[in-house]
């Protein structure tokens, strides 16, 4: 992800939009930016000088942020370009997630960080957006084929994942199964320092979010802190349902952490769930859970935790 997209985003949570709204806005933004002859090689003043000139005083973006609610006065800052950058993202630090989120989040930078301890992965973290994708699918796939005594809820159909696993639910795409909130997530991750991604090589995978170049995922500033606090904590869990999800995770990275994302989407593809399905179709649903009256747990870029 270019960090020009990583400024974007924190411009929408300062706005305190909504997921969907977030991505919107994003899109917006970009589609304008996108308009413009100029090229940023980095995320630095001259950039930030195009988005407060020719990106957010345009119309289209205006006009979405009337439409999204945003008070006048913001509106107006936007208009007239007098965005309080210090405030937005230069000095902007905090990132908040509901209680259940946090657990997902939390996991996800496990697997990142196994991935990374793992001396068969030949690489630090995951070396691929295809890679992340599938071994947190390869995860909840684990995890839902286990015998369970007591049965899902119906009518819901989790998948086996009401009490453990990630959230994400899987349909069938061109790379196989992708999560589109897996992405939405990871996005959030990144703007918030908690992983970072960077470019790994100007060759595509199979992914459709990883056309044009690969791009390696670590753990960023924010996700060491946490990780140094939590690692050895989720490794000796005596929660059966967290230590299952652990337990997990590690196998997943074990047994397919060190392939190459052509052996990796050669096995993906020959699972039978996978190979029966259709464009769109469904593959795994993940547990579902509503945010909307979750208490708010906040991260700073130290790793301090806190809550609204």
């Amino acid at each position: 992800m270019a960090r020009h997209e990583k400024a974007l985003l924190r411009v929408s949570q300062w706005l305190d939009l909504s997921r969907t709204e977030r991505q919107e806005f994003v899109d917006t933004a970009q589609r304008i930016s996108s308009r413009q002859e100029a090229a940023f090689s980095q995320y630095d003043e001259e950039y930030l000088e195009h988005l407060k000139q020719d990106v957010f005083t345009h119309e289209e973006v205006l006009s979405y942020l009337e439409e999204a609610g945003i008070g006048e006065d913001v509106v107006q800052d936007f208009s007239s370009g007098e965005i309080p950058f210090d405030e937005v993202y230069q000095s902007w630090n905090e990132i908040r997630y509901s209680v259940n989120e946090i657990l997902d989040l939390t996991m996800l930078l496990k697997l990142v960080h196994s991935c990374s301890e793992n001396p068969e992965t030949l690489s630090q973290g995951i070396d691929s957006r295809y890679k992340f994708q599938k071994l947190v699918y390869l995860v909840n796939q684990e995890l839902a084929d286990q015998n369970r005594m007591d049965r899902d809820t119906a009518p819901y159909d989790h998948g086996k994942l009401e009490k453990t696993g990630f959230r994400y639910t899987y349909r069938m795409r061109s790379s196989g199964p992708f999560a589109k909130t897996l992405e939405e997530d990871k996005r959030r991750l990144y703007a918030s320092n908690l992983i970072d991604e960077e470019v790994m090589a100007k060759v595509e995978t199979p992914e459709i979010n990883e056309e044009n170049c690969r791009y390696r995922i670590t753990l960023g500033r924010s996700g060491e802190v946490v990780m140094d606090r939590f690692a050895s904590r989720l490794e000796s869990l005596e929660t059966e349902v967290l230590s299952d999800w652990e337990d997990a995770i590690d196998h997943v990275v074990l047994q397919f952490g060190h392939m190459t994302v052509e052996e990796l989407h050669e096995y993906i593809m020959d699972l039978d769930p996978v190979k029966e399905a259709e464009d769109r179709d469904l593959l795994l649903r993940g547990r579902r859970v509503k945010y909307d009256s979750e208490p708010w747990i906040t991260i700073s870029t130290g790793g301090e935790i806190g809550h609204v």
